[in-house]
């Protein structure tokens, strides 16, 4: 796939990231501020479903492990309000989500994140979105 028919898929995205690896955040808030139209960044689970409820963005990516509200949580949460969106799980616990979860996310990245892989996981979901 083309970086640049990537970029014209995502620039029109607003993209959720809850993260609270430190290192993570930041890479994640690098790469894809030149990918996407805006970048809502949350440190936990209870904070990114605020910035969700607030901003209803296009695309989510969640750590499953994080405090307050863990990304089961979020994903649960989310799924109340919005059956549609796609969520990107990023875990280095992939056995964490059961058959059940793992039906209500559109992905599972394991860490360390291929970022390329990823990218390219973020397209597919938005050209979903447009069918």
């Amino acid at each position: 796939m083309e970086t640049s028919k990537i970029k014209s898929d995502l620039r029109n995205i607003t993209l959720l990231v809850a993260e609270d690896g430190e290192d993570i955040i930041n890479i994640m808030d690098r790469t894809f501020q030149m990918l996407v139209k805006k970048i809502l960044l949350a440190s936990d689970g209870e904070i990114a479903l605020e910035s969700f409820k607030s901003n209803r963005p296009d695309v989510v990516i969640t750590d499953l492990r994080m405090p307050n509200l863990d990304g089961k949580a979020l994903v649960k949460e989310i799924r109340k309000i919005d059956k549609d969106v796609p969520i990107i799980v990023i875990t280095a616990y992939k056995d964490d989500l059961n058959e059940e979860e793992q039906k209500e996310v559109s992905a599972i990245f394991e860490k360390p994140i291929n970022f390329i892989k990823l990218v390219t996981q973020l397209d597919e979901s938005i050209q979903g979105l447009s069918k």
